[in-house]
Parts: C-alpha cells; sequence; structure tokens
C-alpha cells in the first residue's frame, strides 16, 4: 500500500512540476527576465529541455522571437518561477546506463526555494538505450554562493535504476550539506519507496 501511495505520489509531481507545464505545448502569460533584470510581459512557451530555447512574444499578432537561457536570467508563469543555470552535472541517461553524470551547459530550472542555497527542479532530456526512447530525467538541483564560484549538488528523482545507483548519488548530498547534519541524517536512511519531498521540506526549513 505504502509503495503504491509512493507511485502515485511520484506520478502527481511529475503531473505538476514537469510535463503538464502549461507553457509546455502553448504559448501563455508570463515575463521574461532580462540580463538588466528588467522584466517584459507577454506570452511565451518553452518545452523542457537542456536544448530548447525560449519562444516570447509581446502579444498574440508580435513576431516571436527566441532566447536561450544565456540571454535571460530566466522567466515567470504565474506562481511558477524559473531561473537560468549554467554549467552543472546531472542524472541523466549517461547515469541511468553506464553511472556516468551528464554535463549540462545551460538549461532553465524551476526555483523552489532560496536562501543560504537555492533548490531547483530541473528536468534533462536524453535518450534510454533499454527502451529506444526519449525520456525525462527529472533531478533536484541546489547551489549555493562560494568565493570562489557556485557549488551545485544534484539527486536523481523518479528515475527508474537500480536502488545502488542511487545510494551512490547521495554523496553529493553529503558534501553539499555537511554543514547539515540533520539532513544529512535523513538522506542516510532514505530510499526509493520513500518520499523524497519529504526531504526537500525538512531542506526549505533549514534554508
Amino acid at each position: 500500500m505504502k509503495s503504491l501511495l509512493i507511485i502515485l505520489l511520484s506520478f502527481l509531481a511529475m503531473t505538476v512540476f514537469g510535463q503538464d507545464y502549461p507553457f509546455a505545448k502553448t504559448f501563455v502569460d508570463g515575463n521574461i527576465i532580462l540580463k538588466d533584470s528588467t522584466q517584459k510581459a507577454g506570452q511565451l512557451k518553452w518545452f523542457p529541455h537542456q536544448n530548447e530555447k525560449l519562444r516570447f512574444k509581446e502579444s498574440g499578432n508580435s513576431d516571436t522571437k527566441k532566447y536561450s537561457p544565456g540571454e535571460l536570467l530566466g522567466f515567470n508563469v504565474d506562481t511558477l518561477k524559473f531561473v537560468s543555470l549554467f554549467d552543472f552535472e546531472a542524472f541523466a541517461d549517461n547515469y541511468a546506463l553506464s553511472g556516468k553524470l551528464s554535463k549540462i551547459k545551460q538549461t532553465f530550472g524551476q526555483l523552489l526555494d532560496s536562501g543560504s542555497y537555492n533548490i531547483y527542479l530541473v528536468l534533462i532530456t536524453g535518450y534510454n538505450a533499454i527502451s529506444g526512447s526519449i525520456q525525462t530525467y527529472p533531478n533536484f538541483l541546489f547551489e549555493k554562493k562560494l568565493d570562489s564560484g557556485y557549488q551545485f549538488a544534484a539527486y536523481p528523482f523518479a528515475i527508474r535504476m537500480k536502488d545502488k545507483k542511487y545510494e551512490n548519488a547521495k554523496e553529493n548530498l553529503y558534501i553539499f550539506f555537511k554543514d547539515y547534519s540533520n539532513i544529512i541524517d535523513k538522506v542516510k536512511f532514505y530510499n526509493q519507496q520513500d518520499d523524497f519531498f519529504e526531504i526537500i521540506n525538512l531542506m526549505k526549513n533549514s534554508n
């Protein structure tokens, strides 16, 4: 019964955060945030994919412009806020198949929380060699600013792979949250049948 509940929660999470983003299928009202931090209102469309550009038009009859993450600070749709992210590693097709992380040059990530560290949900698209199909690989991405730059740590979410790979992925979180013993203790005992959003809420409360 618990396993069924976790599967249902994971499905609902992906519906809310991933496949049914309103702007993934059609133009919706929103704001883009330019590099000088000014905002421009209009209609936008973006399919969650690290190589897809955001399409934007100021009105229904305006010409459509395309923006890469490198050309914007991010964008907003209703209560959803997305930020341009650069040069991090994520758990995607390479990890599920051979245990290697994928290097992501740039993409937009949904900001879930900010403070001493930022929490994002990023969707990485890759090829599933086992099923022979394109697959979305969700990651929670954690970011904090250091004197020398930015530190990132990713953790896979609802990706179908062996428990051992999930256990190995925890090493990133141990390093990133080394000053938060309560979070590390929670992560150590987490397994795929548990609800990772409990850990996310703990991270938000500690942020």
